[in-house]
């Protein structure tokens, strides 16, 4: 028990160690990391605990986040754009103004008519996270029986995540049966929205109001090195304020569609760092677990761990009795789904419920938790005497749960079931989840 306990907390201070130095160095060295839910997707190899001895993996549940895409709002790309335009019509632009205006229009010209739309990334992203999933399990893609199931979020840039993966794999394996579908039934565990839509408005207004403050404190020191002092002094100064706001949402998002493409030196890493700070707490505030939001969030969670559950039952029933079903279930959808499952499943170093935001950036950092692609993996193992335990994995690394357990990341799956289904129950009876409307994008407690 105290190894247990003592590799609980080594895990959660690894996990935490790069929140805890979330500052000017950190995005001095990692300017994209700033782009928070943005960020797009990094595999960094790591070696694998071996599975306890007899186990062999016989079913992956999965479910991924879309890849990297165009920004949703056009007027990331148009009011910073117009600006720009404006100065330097009027020659208000100092001479790395004039670069910068370059690129951003040129952005801006691209991205018309593509909001949110799958970028080559975002295929990239996919096609590789399927190679690596068919090579760390080849027995379960390989031959003329395998048989994989694909379901995704009935929005454009998930169907076609879903698709770039299918297509890696079938590139591995021909003869690989794939069976895809996205229909109004799956909605309620894919894209769970109820509890996230009924904070949405008070907490995006208390968190919004941090942002534009920050914002606002450092447009005396950024707008400078645009424009000329003559263009600022002509201006009214509320002229500037969303178009810089956009432009630093433009910065960060560049790295999901515009290859090599980054305007980096624009914001000093501290500003960049400060900026950042904000945005994890509004994105915290309106997806996480939060003390004061975060009930009805867990209970969006609770949809896809329950269907996890669910599913997971049907396979290792109909295999126990010989029967052969798929042996890989990949569900796409988004990145609030990420977010609440993890929280639901109190995932150790992913779920923090804090209630002070300025301690936030040392507890959970957004482009950690859900970047472009963000994905979560259950592979479960078997033994011959028919003993099933399950590892989760989040954004391909091994992740831990709060159950006692001396095979920790491996986890029997009777211990695993117990303990989501304890969540779930919890969860439901929470008022403020109690309360939710009763929709197909919420269930649990109904």
């Amino acid at each position: 028990m105290e190894f247990r306990l003592f590799l609980l907390a080594l895990l959660g201070c690894n996990l935490t160690a790069s929140a805890q130095r979330l500052d000017a160095d950190f995005f001095a060295a990692n300017p994209d990391a700033a782009g928070g839910i943005y960020y797009t997707y990094r595999y960094t190899p790591t070696a694998q605990t071996p599975a306890p001895k007899g186990y062999k993996p016989f079913y992956i549940s999965h479910f991924g986040r879309h890849g990297s895409r165009w920004h949703a709002s056009t007027g990331v790309y148009t009011y910073s754009q117009a600006l720009l335009q404006k100065a330097y019509e009027q020659d208000g632009l100092t001479e790395y103004g004039k670069k910068i205006y370059a690129t951003v229009d040129g952005i801006a010209k691209r991205a018309w008519g593509r909001e949110s739309e799958l970028s080559p990334q975002g295929v990239s992203e996919h096609r590789g996270i399927a190679e690596r999933m068919y090579r760390g399990h080849k027995h379960l893609f390989k031959g003329k029986n395998a048989f994989v199931e694909s379901r995704s979020s009935d929005v454009a840039r998930c169907v076609l995540s879903m698709a770039a993966f299918n297509e890696r794999l079938k590139e591995l394996n021909p003869k690989l049966k794939i069976y895809r579908t996205t229909n109004d039934s799956l909605q309620v565990y894919l894209r769970p929205s109820y509890g996230r839509k009924s904070i949405y408005k008070e907490a995006g207004a208390v968190t919004n109001r941090l942002i534009n403050e920050q914002i606002a404190k450092l447009i005396p020191q950024i707008a400078p090195r645009i424009f000329t002092e003559c263009f600022i002094a002509e201006q009214d100064s509320a002229a500037f304020f969303k178009p810089m706001r956009t432009l630093f949402y433009l910065a960060i998002c560049i790295q999901d569609t515009e290859g090599d493409i980054r305007i980096d030196d624009l914001y000093t890493p501290q500003e960049r760092a400060l900026i950042w700070e904000q945005i994890n707490k509004h994105r915290y505030a309106l997806y996480g677990p939060s003390t004061r939001w975060g009930d009805v969030i867990l209970g969006d969670g609770a949809n896809l761990v329950r269907e996890i559950v669910r599913d997971a039952d049907d396979i290792i029933a109909a295999t126990a009795e010989g029967r052969t079903p798929r042996t890989a279930y990949l569900r796409f959808g988004h990145d609030y789904t990420v977010i609440s499952a993890l929280a639901a499943m109190q995932v150790v170093g992913r779920s923090a419920r804090v209630e002070d935001f300025d301690t936030l950036k040392q507890q959970w950092a957004d482009f950690q938790i859900t970047p472009m692609a963000a994905n979560l993996q259950w592979i479960f193992y078997r033994n011959r005497a028919g003993e099933v335990m399950v590892k989760l994995l989040h954004n391909e690394q091994e992740v831990l749960i709060p159950i006692e357990c001396t095979t920790a990341p491996y986890y029997p799956w009777s211990d695993v079931r117990a303990h989501f289904n304890a969540r779930i129950a919890q969860i439901a009876a929470l008022p403020a989840v109690k309360a939710l409307p009763k929709d197909r994008f919420y269930t649990v407690g109904q």
